[in-house]
């Protein structure tokens, strides 16, 4: 059982955390309020307080790490220490990774329909987030004379939109790689495998 705590954010951010460790071992429908509630130390009816009801703490906890992933991603694509061909590779092997080590969680986690839609909604978050970030990187490329594209904001909304689509299809790892890199040649005129 977790240590009792005053402070209001600590003790949001405990729940938070512990609930995301206790989905990701049991997944959404193998936890409950009353668990959660016990293992950080609380009664059921702080945890409702602070968070509503089960599916907003779920989704809270979804939120925050797509957040997580979304500030990684950002950082890296206006890292001015990189080429923009660097940062693409990393990309797409950032999203391999992402995809093979979140497939487990995902298919341990959403169950349903319902679930798979708020994953869906939060993705669409943070493509969003991304998407800004990532046509300043594709006008970046076409400063350095690596990329030719003519409209950087449909490029950039295409190629964001189909990575999301892309890894959140039940495909393989091996699948999600090859497709990525397909898709940054095709779209990009780039093949990073070559780079």
């Amino acid at each position: 059982m977790a240590k009792r705590m005053n402070n209001t954010e600590e003790r949001k951010k405990q729940i938070l955390d512990i609930s995301e460790d206790l989905f990701l071992k049991h997944g959404y429908y193998g936890v409950n309020l009353d668990d959660i509630a016990k293992e950080a130390g609380v009664v059921r009816g702080t945890v409702l307080h602070y968070f509503g009801t089960k599916e907003a703490l779920f989704k809270t906890v979804l939120d925050r790490r797509a957040e997580k992933t979304a500030d990684l991603l950002v950082a890296l694509m206006t890292n001015k220490e990189q080429s923009v061909l660097e940062i693409l590779k990393t990309f797409v092997y950032f999203c391999t990774r992402q995809f093979k080590e979140d497939k487990e969680d995902t298919d341990r986690c959403f169950g349903d329909e319902t679930l798979r839609y708020q994953l869906d909604c939060v993705r669409i978050s943070t493509y969003y987030k991304l998407l800004n970030a990532f046509e300043s990187l594709l006008e970046r490329g076409n400063e350095e004379g690596v990329l030719r594209i003519v409209n950087t904001r449909a490029r950039a909304a295409s190629v964001m939109f189909a990575v999301f689509g892309i890894t959140g299809e039940s495909i393989s790892t091996i699948e999600v790689t090859a497709e990525l890199h397909d898709l940054v040649s095709n779209m990009l005129g780039v093949d990073l495998r070559k780079v």
